[in-house]
């Protein structure tokens, strides 16, 4: 939000633009804990394609399991920055948490038996250098601490739906839920031959006691401080199996975990082999997560290169978006692929920051959409570098004032066009000697 001031002298935004401040970031990189406004139409049809994919599709096979990734393969970004891969998987598990999916199935026709019969989950996690996120294990337990702190409802969380369902399905008496949860899950991972958890040992024990009592911030404390670096790098696959169990108990049919940044785990995992081999195990060949739970990867060029060699030593699916065969698996991110799709984005971030009651000549202003076709243009259609030149576009507008200004309060296109030409110059491409390092090996 702007500063109020002292003066009572002309302030561009407010009185040209009608707004109270600038709606886009100087630098759009998502950040979980302060995402800020989330915008679907910034995908177009493809947030359809990824609902189908990685939801539907998956509760329409009697073994769950799909393993696919999110892709951004733009032939001049090699690690595919800007598209917005981390945004969607994370903002789009937030919103199944809320009611565990229904509101997404019923946009395909499912019925309503059929949506109550199969709820969701969904999960994000992220490789962190700076934490010691390195190993699919510790990476899928942040997955799992993600989905239980997630809002369900107006009132509610993950964690306290899920235990209510099996507290309502077990007929516990309320002074004795806990017990009599611990006991049914206890009893539900005794079920499963392949899974070798020592389920007395402390760490193990202590997560089983808090994700069957009512306390949401406790669990979240054991598993951020009682659980150390070296039990997650190693064991943290023990705790999303206990917690898909746990799921499972409550009628949850499909656990998805979307796994980002995995290009940290390619540059600085120290033993990549081994890392994929659990994996693997612990994701195809263990119950109850073989059974259930699918895993979405963030993909890019530089990490297929890194990783394909071991992946396919571990006979995992490819995920490589230029096969044929892996389509049904794969959502590769085009970005903003038309001026309308531009503008509905440029609108929705602008109504956010409009006084209340304010009036403007049409909802894309200052912008028109004129402007909007050439700052899509410059960017290449990359979601981030768009919303980048919006905000530089604003900033330099209210320090030039009348000269980028029309009588209306529309940014003049000649305004529009030098500044668009200066940032786009910045993404241009690199010298022709260094073209390999960022064309498409695959295409």
């Amino acid at each position: 939000m702007a500063l109020a001031r002292k003066s009572t002298a002309a302030d561009v935004f407010r009185d040209k633009f009608r707004l109270t401040g600038s709606p886009f970031r100087v630098a759009e990189i998502y950040n979980p804990d302060n995402p800020g406004v989330y915008v679907r139409e910034m995908y177009g049809k493809q947030l359809d394609e990824f609902h189908r994919k990685f939801f539907l599709d998956p509760l329409e096979r009697d073994v769950r399991q799909t393993i696919g990734a999110v892709w951004s393969s733009h032939a001049g970004e090699s690690e595919g920055r800007g598209f917005g891969k981390s945004m969607m998987m994370s903002e789009e598990s937030k919103i199944a948490n809320r009611d565990f999916g229904a509101s997404i199935l019923s946009q395909f026709d499912v019925t309503d038996e059929a949506i109550v019969d199969n709820p969701f989950l969904a999960a994000y996690c992220t490789f962190e250098q700076s934490k010691g996120i390195q190993t699919f294990p510790a990476a899928l337990l942040e997955g799992v601490a993600f989905a239980l702190r997630c809002d369900f409802g107006a009132e509610s969380n993950v964690h306290q739906e899920l235990r209510r369902r099996i507290a309502e399905s077990l007929d516990a008496n309320p002074s004795y839920e806990a017990e009599a949860i611990r006991r049914a899950l206890m009893q539900k991972l005794g079920t499963y031959k392949n899974l070798s958890i020592q389920l007395s040992h402390r760490q193990v024990a202590g997560f089983i006691d808090a994700l069957c009592s009512d306390d949401t911030e406790t669990l979240a404390i054991f598993i951020r401080e009682k659980i150390g670096p070296r039990i997650r790098a190693a064991q943290g696959f023990h705790f999303v199996h206990i917690f898909n169990a746990f799921a499972s108990l409550a009628g949850i049919a499909h656990v998805v975990y979307f796994v980002d940044q995995i290009e940290n785990f390619a540059k600085h995992a120290r033993h990549q082999d081994r890392d994929v081999r659990i994996l693997r195990e612990s994701m195809c060949q263990t119950s109850p997560t073989a059974d259930m739970a699918s895993f979405v990867f963030q993909m890019h060029i530089n990490a297929l290169r890194v990783l394909e060699p071991i992946w396919n030593a571990e006979h995992l699916p490819s995920i490589d978006y230029s096969l044929a065969r892996n389509k049904g698996r794969i959502v590769d991110l085009q970005g903003l692929r038309s001026v309308s799709e531009a503008a509905k984005v440029t609108e929705k971030l602008l109504a956010g920051k409009r006084p209340k009651g304010t009036k403007v000549p049409s909802p894309l202003h200052p912008f028109d959409k004129d402007g909007i076709e050439l700052v899509l243009q410059a960017s290449d259609g990359n979601p981030r570098r768009f919303l980048e030149m919006l905000d530089t576009l604003l900033s330099a507008a209210r320090s030039s004032a009348n000269g980028a200004i029309d009588k209306t309060g529309v940014l003049e296109l000649t305004f529009v066009r030098s500044l668009v030409d200066d940032s786009a110059s910045q993404y241009s491409a690199p010298a022709e000697e260094d073209e390999d390092d960022l064309s498409n090996p695959i295409q």
